[in-house]
């Protein structure tokens, strides 16, 4: 009987909150003025029939009808949603209102100050490419990132060729092949994203490291010097290193965050002397400190007693090295523990 009245006075309470009287909630669940009021006095219960249209009308959901109550937190997700909504659409129309903006501006004082249309096109196929990421993949129903990609790239290569028609030069085939080459990566990714659904990630690192290496290729056959083996290609294959020993630690170290954590850490303190080292050494330069001279306090010392500012850096990275142990330690030390507990 409780639970009759506790419905009654709910059903009540949500009709006046509606604006509704009791006549005219009873005309759009046609039904009689006498039905509703017996709902309301906890004399009956509606038909079950009845359930999808009295939640229409009192804008409730069917769970708040059976519960006799209002959900807070299904509310609270759908203001939040809406909010999220309006920013989300907010933003949008910021963008297009700013690149219509933008490209009638430049379009009036190109036309008036050169009596002709030049560097409007950079402007035009620049605010067209900024259009790919931020308005066009709400636009679409469909493919969005199949056909914003597509459309972001064909509006880069317009770019390039706006640019170029502007200034002029042989610049162009080497700018059309850099610009392949980087449109290569996304483009792989794609692939890997839309034909391959196991490893995807493995897949996109090993795609990424080749591309580097590419990329570097198509750069030097334009810019010409003997960098490319020298010393490009060594610096990407210690890159490639540290980058694929980190993502083995976070995809493949089965162990829990705390040792992940320390193994990134280690990586990151150890990162910077190996390069900086490995530039010296490529380069034939005596001055810079060896990799081992990072982390010795005996060598900090007498740079700090000569009065040179960099004892700074080694400092930096010898307390990164202890941060990085100590989290290790503190890592292992809870994995061990888990093992024993489980």
């Amino acid at each position: 009987m409780n639970e009759k009245k506790s419905f009654g006075y709910y059903i009540r309470k949500k009709r006046l909150e509606a604006g509704l009287t009791q006549r005219e909630l009873a005309e759009q669940l046609f039904v009689t003025e006498s039905t509703v009021s017996k709902w309301e006095r906890a004399l009956s219960y509606p038909d079950v029939s009845m359930v999808m249209p009295i939640c229409a009308a009192l804008h409730i959901t069917e769970h708040e009808f059976f519960t006799a109550c209002d959900d807070d937190q299904t509310h609270t997700q759908e203001r939040q949603a809406a909010v999220w909504r309006g920013v989300v659409t907010g933003t949008r129309r910021f963008f297009a209102a700013g690149y219509a903006i933008a490209t009638a501006v430049c379009f009036i004082c190109n036309l008036a100050v050169f009596h002709t249309l030049n560097w409007f096109w950079i402007v035009l196929t620049a605010c067209a490419l900024a259009f790919c990421f931020t308005n066009l993949p709400f636009l679409l129903q469909r493919s969005r990132l199949t056909v914003s990609l597509g459309a972001a790239s064909g509006c880069l290569v317009l770019l390039l060729l706006a640019c170029w028609v502007n200034v002029g030069g042989w610049w162009i085939i080497g700018g059309l092949a850099i610009t392949a080459a980087s449109l290569a990566l996304p483009w792989a990714w794609w692939a890997v994203w839309r034909f391959y659904g196991k490893h995807v990630l493995p897949l996109c690192m090993a795609v990424l490291t080749v591309w580097v290496f590419l990329l570097l290729a198509v750069i030097w056959v334009f810019a010409g010097g003997n960098w490319l083996f020298t010393l490009a290609y060594p610096l990407a294959l210690a890159g490639a290193a540290f980058v694929w020993a980190g993502f083995a630690a976070l995809y493949w170290l089965p162990t829990g965050p705390w040792l992940k954590a320390g193994v990134i850490a280690l990586l990151a303190s150890l990162a910077t002397p190996a390069f900086n080292s490995l530039c010296d050494l490529l380069i034939e330069d005596t001055d810079g400190p060896g990799f081992l001279e990072y982390f010795s306090v005996r060598h900090m010392l007498i740079r700090r007693a000569a009065g040179d500012v960099s004892w700074v850096n080694p400092l930096i990275f010898q307390i990164m090295l202890v941060c990085s142990l100590a989290i290790i330690i503190i890592g292992t030390a809870v994995e061990l523990r888990r093992r024993k507990q489980g």
